[in-house]
């Protein structure tokens, strides 16, 4: 099962992404499953934080409305992250001295996605403050920041296996180029 061995970080898991000819429906339902996971996060937070959204008390929108209306963008940007992590982790590659092999990363990329899955509830709750006019919400609770620093760990670890396996680097290669994708990622979103 290739979300085990993702989870346990095993190698297997890049190896069946590479060269698996299903690794492109495992890559659409993860796609599809972090979406909605994503979207129903913030629909749920955004009803327990009340205030309103778009002028509309968040208690007058039925709670499908507000799902599905989180559950489309979310899979939408978790289209466009993956797309994201597939070109940051190219440019890495090449920069390292790694053939690059673009539709590897495409798959080992998408393979990384439910490492994210701890992250969420950050992501969401942050979303869920900005959307809506809740002054309730608080500082991004501990939980949810202790998650988030599990799901970048995995992420980190996962990046790095996939660089041993697509690009075939020795450990220390494979470790600068994570290194480089975490400091490229990490500056980019602190310009936002």
């Amino acid at each position: 099962m290739p979300l085990l061995d993702i989870f346990l970080l095993r190698p297997q898991a890049c190896i069946h992404a590479c060269e698996n000819r299903r690794a492109p429906l495992w890559i659409t339902a993860f796609i599809i499953m972090i979406g909605v996971t994503y979207g129903i996060l913030i629909a749920l937070l955004q009803r327990s934080l009340g205030g309103e959204l778009q002028g509309i008390p968040i208690t007058g929108i039925p709670f499908w409305v507000l799902a599905l209306g989180n559950i489309l963008p979310g899979i939408l940007i978790v289209i466009m992250i993956h797309i994201g992590i597939m070109l940051v982790a190219w440019l890495m590659a090449k920069a390292v001295g790694g053939p690059g092999l673009l539709a590897l990363l495409y798959r080992g990329a998408g393979y990384l996605l439910p490492l994210l899955l701890p992250a969420l509830p950050a992501i969401a709750f942050m979303v869920a403050t900005t959307t809506t006019t809740a002054h309730s919400a608080g500082p991004l609770p501990w939980l949810y920041l202790a998650l988030a620093i599990v799901g970048a760990a995995l992420f980190f670890a996962g990046l790095y296996q996939i660089f041993r396996v697509t690009q075939n680097f020795q450990p220390s290669r494979a470790l600068f180029a994570a290194v480089l994708f975490i400091a490229f990622s990490a500056s980019i979103l602190s310009m936002a």
